[in-house]
């Protein structure tokens, strides 16, 4: 298992030092495009980037929804698809606002 080249018996580099190469990558004004460029990297692998979500190391998949076209419809129109009505634990798993 290797992150960013490391073995697990390589030594890794320490808080501090993350931190100061962090601040030389800002003061170089480097710092957005690179988060940029890891940011379409990961979603074109399938990854759903959000800034403030890190809660370990894992990534997952985020789940593709797959409306109807009915579906679809309906929430052009600012309406809430009638089976979503009736499947309350389906509606709640769905971004229902218009767009």
């Amino acid at each position: 298992m290797r992150f960013l080249g490391l073995g697990l018996s390589d030594r890794v580099p320490g808080a501090k030092m993350v931190w100061l190469f962090r601040e030389h990558l800002i003061q170089a004004g480097a710092i957005d495009g690179l988060f940029n460029c890891f940011d379409v990297i990961l979603q074109n692998a399938g990854y759903l980037p959000m800034s403030g979500q890190i809660l370990d190391t894992t990534l997952v998949e985020a789940p593709k929804q797959r409306n109807t076209n009915d579906e679809k419809t309906d929430l052009r129109a600012g309406r809430i698809p009638q089976d979503w009505q009736d499947k309350p634990v389906k509606l709640s798993h769905k971004d229902h606002h218009a767009r």
